[in-house]
């Protein structure tokens, strides 16, 4: 007899068989809500995700009427690439997923687009989203991902993942007074980007790239981000109020023996990495066998707005710092154990910063600082070409931190030729006039 995706929807409505194998001959719409009894149509839903996701095949979409699903979602198969499996919520935000018992989320299969859904940890002992190796080309986006002890999002070595308009917050584990929970940490990840996201209380880091399991990661970008740390407003899974229970907002790990990982942050803002539970906390923590470029990044109220670690087992890192703003921050740029590499070129370090370099058992051998702006003494600067110190009337506002430049701020075509830095940190082509302008801004007359 052929079994027909009607018959098996028939079927589940009142048991979901083991093993099934469903029938398709064109994308089909399946329906759930909490409390249904049907067979996955819009009037008759089914009432539990694992129902649907039990017959959906490729170019489905799963969708999820408002509502609290107390379940745990599991991938049964995937999509293709020319015809995703779609999980999503009718409305965004108005679907949620709440279990303490185990992941949340687990993603197994390729091509699956997940959109739209609070995905609520309860703060039990797992990853709330798990992204195994096989699930390539997977897509997040629009979620809220949230209460975890252990890492909010946690990859493994899938490929070409995406996430999206999303915010991950309180990844909490207060164990022996502060233990690792990050949003999102990442293992063999290759080609995943993170882009318009935002990332918040954590007792991790906001983004860990992490050396195992071999051969690591690589090709990682994070695109107009934010990532903060502010004092617990209430007590939170065993934290006090008060409490700044997190790390860094990005933390690099990579192996050695593998070829140079690389990292892109552009356009990305990080703040309130200070005052917490560890010493030399940092919005960019870089270390061992990477390439990390930063580009229009800002970085303010924190110890350490860069942390850049030289040779250790696994090697050191190589940075390139470009267009940052940076202010109310400890240090600026912190180089440690001899750093081969650090290209700090048309930035601008503003106000209430003590520290612009600060080197730790380093020489200044592998800095490359040049067209760098700073507003201060100009004690902690190394030596570059066209660096220039700057009083307020150099921009437009330094007292909001609005570091633009005025219309006769003597940085104006004062800088040298950098061809790497072809754009400002809004995207003005440099230069505007015959020569580079000095900091993060080019001047448009």
């Amino acid at each position: 007899m052929l079994i027909t995706r009607p018959l098996l929807r028939a079927l589940l409505g009142a048991v979901v068989a083991a093993v099934l194998t469903p029938f398709s001959t064109h994308a089909s719409t399946l329906y759930v809500s909490p409390g249904g009894t049907g067979d996955g149509t819009s009037g008759n839903p089914f009432g539990r995700i694992a129902n649907a996701l039990a017959v959906a095949v490729a170019g489905d979409t799963v969708l999820l009427k408002p509502g609290t699903y107390s379940e745990r979602l599991r991938t049964v198969r995937g999509g293709t690439s020319s015809s995703r499996l779609v999980i999503r919520a009718e409305s965004d935000g108005k679907a949620i997923l709440s279990s303490g018992a185990g992941n949340v989320v687990r993603v197994s299969h390729p091509y699956v687009t997940i959109r739209g859904l609070v995905v609520d940890g309860q703060y039990g002992p797992y990853d709330t989203v798990l992204v195994d190796s096989t699930a390539t080309s997977l897509v997040l986006q629009y979620l809220e991902v949230k209460r975890s002890s252990k890492d909010c999002i946690d990859m493994r070595a899938a490929a070409n993942v995406v996430v999206e308009r999303s915010v991950i917050h309180h990844c909490l584990n207060a164990t022996n007074g502060r233990t690792d929970a990050h949003g999102i940490v990442a293992g063999a990840t290759r080609n995943l980007v993170v882009r318009d996201t935002k990332i918040h209380t954590f007792s991790g880091d906001a983004i860990q790239l992490d050396r195992d399991p071999a051969p690591g990661w690589d090709r990682i970008t994070i695109d107009r981000c934010q990532f903060w740390l502010e004092p617990l407003l209430k007590a939170e899974n065993g934290f006090p109020a008060g409490t700044v229970p997190g790390e860094n907002g990005l933390d690099t790990k990579a192996r050695g023996t593998a070829p140079r990982a690389t990292v892109i942050v552009r356009q990305t803002e990080a703040w309130g990495f200070r005052g917490g539970l560890l010493p030399n906390m940092a919005a960019f923590n870089i270390k061992e066998n990477v390439d990390a470029t930063f580009d229009g990044v800002t970085v303010s109220r924190s110890e350490i707005a860069f942390r850049l670690r030289g040779p250790g087992a696994n090697g050191g890192a190589w940075a390139r710092v470009q267009n940052a703003v940076v202010y109310d921050v400890g240090t600026a740029v912190r180089y440690e154990d001899n750093i081969e590499r650090v290209q700090v070129w048309n930035t601008t370090l503003g106000s209430a910063i003590p520290r612009f370099f600060r080197a730790a058992s380093s020489t200044s051998t592998g800095l490359d600082v040049r067209n760098v702006l700073f507003l201060g003494p100009s004690s902690t600067m190394p030596g570059g070409l066209a660096n220039m110190q700057a009083t307020a009337a150099f921009f437009v506002n330094a007292g909001a931190h609005n570091y633009r430049l005025a219309p006769a701020s003597p940085a104006i075509e004062a800088g040298v030729s950098i061809s790497s830095v072809s754009k400002d940190r809004i995207g003005v082509r440099r230069p505007q006039g015959a020569y580079w302008d000095v900091g993060a801004y080019e001047f448009v007359p």
